[in-house]
């Protein structure tokens, strides 16, 4: 009981989060991620933090950037349960992300070549999976992804509403 209140309080506060702020991007760090995650001052600056998934409470980290650089984002690192936050930058890499939310049957999912709907489509993931998919920038509420799907690394821009950046539930 105490986790289904504590899934739903997050659930109502990510959505809350999410559309308050232009330009800040959800993510999570992928909740299998055992190594620390390490905030600095300033890209390549001095260590601010270093931080780890809390495994035994279940307490996952989410990330909400809201700046980057070719090699880092910044923003505010959160553990989902107990609340505690770090504001830093965080180097990007696999394990900085999200999941998409594409579960209609038969529906593929479109990756745009730009921050766009109007814009071309640049890949198609065929069918839902649980897979994790790497974040490398954003674009006020886009996100730029890289998934393995079927032995290939698609890649492109994943719209706001395809996003679910939520360790704990896919979205639906």
């Amino acid at each position: 009981m105490k986790q289904a209140i504590i899934i739903a309080f997050f659930l109502i506060s990510t959505v809350s989060i999410a559309f308050a702020v232009e330009g800040t991007l959800e993510l999570i760090i992928k909740p299998e991620y055992k190594s620390a995650v390490t905030l600095y001052n300033k890209p390549n600056g001095k260590i601010v933090a270093s931080v780890k998934h809390d495994f035994e409470e279940e307490d996952y980290l989410t990330f909400s950037a809201s700046n980057q650089t070719s090699d880092f984002f910044y923003g505010t690192l959160e553990y989902s349960i107990s609340g505690k936050k770090l504001k830093g930058w965080v180097k990007k890499g696999k394990h900085i992300g999200t999941y998409a939310r594409n579960y209609e049957p038969g529906k593929p999912l479109k990756l745009m070549s730009s921050a766009s709907v109007d814009s071309k489509v640049n890949a198609i993931v065929p069918a839902w999976t649980n897979q994790f998919y790497q974040v490398t920038a954003f674009d006020k509420k886009w996100a730029y992804v890289n998934v393995l799907c079927k032995g290939q690394v698609k890649q492109g821009w994943l719209s706001p509403e395809m996003q679910c950046a939520n360790p704990y539930t896919t979205c639906n």
